[in-house]
C-alpha cells in the first residue's frame, strides 16, 4: 500500500501528542502489525500506518493520545442519531487522520488535513477529565467521537469513555465502520453506541473511497451482536450509489442483521472534491425510502433534503403513530412514554434513558501536555450500561 504524505508541521505534533498503544502485534525485525482499522497495516520501525497517525517508533506502534482537533456541543441528532437521548446535547470532539479518502467528506480539514497540507491545523491537548468536565458543564448527556474516523484513537477513546459513563454520559462512536472485531471488542468495554457510515454497495465502489465493503458490514453485524446500539448512515452520492440497485442491494444486507436497526439515507450537499457535483435528488431519496419500508425496513429516515422534511420523524412501526417530531436534526416534540408507543404501548428498540452517574473515578492522565504516562485498560465492569430496548 502506498503511503501517503504527511503535512509538516502538524505531523510533529501529533506525533508528540501520541502513547504506545495497545491494538498491534509484534511482527519481528522491529515491524508491527496495526489492528486498530481494515487495512491492517504491516509498519516498518519509523514508517507510519496509511491513516497517518499511527506509527511505528523502536518497535512499538504509537497511538494518537491526549488531544482534540476539535469540539462543539450540539444536539446529539446532529450526529445523525435518532433513536439516543432524543433533544439531548452532545459534546462532539475529533481528531486527525482518516483510513478513507473519501472525495465529498465534509470534515477533510481535519480528516484529510495531512494528506491534503500545507495546513494551520494544531492539535489542542486535552486530558479525558477536562474533556469530560466540559460535556458535563455544558449539561450535555451524550460524549461523541466524530468529524474524522475515530477508531484510529480507540485507545483515546476507551480512555475518555471509561471517564465519561462513570459520570452518567452515554458515549456514542460515530464510524466509517471499515473497522476490526479487535477494535469493537475492545471499545465495547467503554462505548454504548456504534453509528456507522455504509458508504458504497460493493467493492469496486469502497475502492475508489480507500477501502472495502465486507469489513463495514461485518463490523455492524458484530457490533449489534457485541451490544452496542447501531445505527447506519449512507450519504445518497450521485455516480456512486444514486440508483435503485445500490441502495435496494444495502437495504437488504441491513435487514439481514436487524430490520429494526435505524438507517438514514441522507443527500448529498456538493462539497470538498466532488463540489461541482450536483446534489442528491430529493425523488429518489423518497423512492428509496419508501422502498425500503415496503420490504421490512422498521426505521428509514432521509437527511439533508428539505423536500423530505416529513421522514425525518418517528413513528410507531405497529400504528405508526407520530412519536417524534424533528427538524433539522434537532428534536421538537417527544410523545415517548419511557421507550413506549403512547397510542398501541409498542416498545421501540434504542436509548431512551440517561444513565445515572457513578462515583468518579481518578484521572491521572496530566493536562495540558502532550506527552502522557502509559495507558491503563479501561475498566470493564465500573456501571451497568443503558438499556437498550
Amino acid at each position: 500500500m502506498k503511503l501517503p504524505v504527511f503535512a509538516e508541521p502538524l505531523g510533529a505534533e501529533l506525533d508528540a501528542c501520541s502513547e504506545v498503544g495497545e491494538l498491534w502485534t509484534p511482527l519481528g525485525d522491529g515491524g508491527v502489525r496495526c489492528v486498530a482499522c481494515a487495512h491492517r497495516c504491516v509498519i516498518a520501525d519509523g514508517s507510519r500506518g496509511a491513516c497517518g497517525v499511527r506509527y511505528n517508533r523502536g518497535g512499538a506502534l504509537r497511538v494518537p493520545f491526549g488531544y482534540v482537533a476539535r469540539r462543539y456541543v450540539r444536539s446529539v441528532e446532529t450526529n445523525t442519531v435518532f433513536h439516543v437521548l432524543p433533544g439531548a446535547q452532545a459534546l462532539t470532539f475529533g481528531m486527525y487522520g482518516c483510513d478513507l479518502r473519501c472525495p465529498y467528506c465534509h470534515n477533510h480539514r481535519i480528516s484529510q488535513a495531512l494528506r491534503d497540507g500545507p495546513t494551520q491545523e494544531h492539535p489542542t491537548p486535552m486530558s479525558p477529565a477536562a474533556l469530560v468536565d466540559e460535556a458535563l458543564g455544558a449539561g450535555c448527556r451524550v460524549l461523541c467521537a466524530a468529524y474524522n474516523e475515530p477508531m484510529l484513537s480507540v485507545e483515546w477513546m476507551a480512555r475518555v469513555f471509561e471517564l465519561a459513563r462513570a459520570r452518567g454520559l452515554v458515549t456514542a462512536v460515530v464510524s466509517d465502520g471499515h473497522s476490526t472485531p479487535e477494535a469493537l471488542r475492545y471499545l465495547r468495554r467503554t462505548a454504548d453506541v456504534f453509528r456507522v457510515d455504509l458508504k458504497a454497495h460493493d467493492e469496486a465502489s469502497y475502492k475508489r473511497l480507500g477501502g472495502r465493503l465486507q469489513p463495514v458490514l461485518d463490523s455492524i453485524a458484530l457490533a449489534r451482536e457485541l451490544g452496542y446500539w447501531v445505527e447506519v448512515v449512507t450519504l445518497v452520492v450521485p455516480g456512486l450509489n444514486q440508483e435503485a440497485r445500490a441502495i435496494a442491494s444495502l437495504g437488504a444486507r441491513l435487514r439481514e442483521i436487524d430490520p429494526a436497526m435505524p438507517w438514514h439515507l441522507n443527500g448529498f450537499v456538493p462539497r470538498y472534491r466532488l463540489a461541482r457535483e450536483p446534489s442528491a435528488e430529493p425523488l429518489f431519496l423518497l423512492m428509496a425510502a419508501g422502498s425500503a419500508y415496503a420490504l421490512g425496513s422498521r426505521f428509514v429516515y432521509v437527511g439533508n433534503a428539505p423536500a423530505c422534511a416529513e421522514l425525518a420523524h418517528t413513528r410507531c412501526p405497529e400504528c405508526h403513530t407520530l412519536l417524534i417530531r424533528r427538524h433539522d436534526y434537532r428534536t421538537l416534540e417527544n410523545h415517548l412514554r419511557g421507550a413506549a408507543c403512547q397510542q398501541c404501548g409498542a416498545e421501540l428498540p434504542g436509548i431512551w434513558r440517561p444513565l445515572a452517574p457513578a462515583s468518579r473515578p481518578r484521572d491521572t492522565t496530566p493536562n495540558p501536555s502532550c506527552e502522557l504516562g502509559d495507558l491503563g485498560r479501561p475498566d470493564r465492569d465500573r456501571q451497568e450500561r443503558p438499556r437498550v430496548t
